[in-house]
């Protein structure tokens, strides 16, 4: 059987920025990554990770994470901003959350 849903969607791929991030290095600036997490049976699903930008507080990241987007449907996005140091050693910047609607109608 079909969902419904699966008739109505389209792949869309991401590019992600930030703007202003806290600086939480001391002697340099810090290292940003933004993972995506998307709120699926009310728990927060990580679906993609950009690569690190070393010393950058206006990180525009190269890599997109590809989503669907599904017309009919609220999805919800949440987006963390990290300084990775190492893989397991990372600090929080700052989260925003948001819909796909609302990304899907923003200006650039």
């Amino acid at each position: 059987m079909v969902d419904a849903f699966d008739e109505l969607k389209m792949k869309v791929n991401l590019f992600i920025s930030g703007r202003n991030l806290k600086d939480l290095d001391s002697f340099s600036k810090s290292d940003p990554r933004c993972i995506l997490y998307e709120l699926r049976n009310n728990e927060w699903s990580e679906i993609g990770r950009t690569e690190v930008i070393m010393n950058n507080l206006n990180p525009d990241f190269t890599n997109s994470i590809k989503v669907d987007y599904y017309f009919e449907k609220v999805q919800k996005f949440k987006f963390t901003f990290i300084d990775e140091d190492n893989r397991d050693d990372f600090e929080t910047i700052g989260e925003v959350e948001v819909t796909m609607g609302k990304l899907m109608g923003a200006s650039r």
